[in-house]
């Protein structure tokens, strides 16, 4: 009897688990941009509350990124030595935003996913 409700059981939590997922896969989105230069910038619109800015700048020196926008802006500072590095920002209405990247001599990267 157990076996029986452990091979019923086993489906339910992946069917469930698949429901559960499918709508944030469904949102999906992003962008990315690479710049030549120390400076980046592009606008966007996001459609989630909660998005991870991924960043990668080439040189030494500090860098920054920020991503403005609906009266709100999410941004650090960082050293353009680090390794390409991921932030999360939670808890912003969807809408447009400005993202910005700036750092030492060289080409910049960032991104937005969500």
């Amino acid at each position: 009897m157990r076996e029986k409700l452990l091979r019923g059981v086993l489906p339910a939590v992946v069917a469930v688990s698949a429901f559960v997922l499918m709508p944030q896969v469904a949102h999906a989105g992003g962008k990315y941009a690479d710049c030549s230069t120390a400076a980046c910038e592009f606008g966007l619109t996001i459609e989630a509350t909660t998005f991870h800015v991924d960043a990668d700048v080439h040189g030494s020196g500090t860098a920054t990124w920020s991503v403005s926008g609906q009266g709100r802006t999410c941004a650090t500072t960082f050293r353009g030595e680090d390794p390409a590095r991921s932030w999360t920002c939670a808890n912003y209405p969807t809408g447009h935003y400005i993202v910005r990247v700036s750092g030492p001599q060289g080409p910049s990267n960032i991104g937005i996913r969500w």
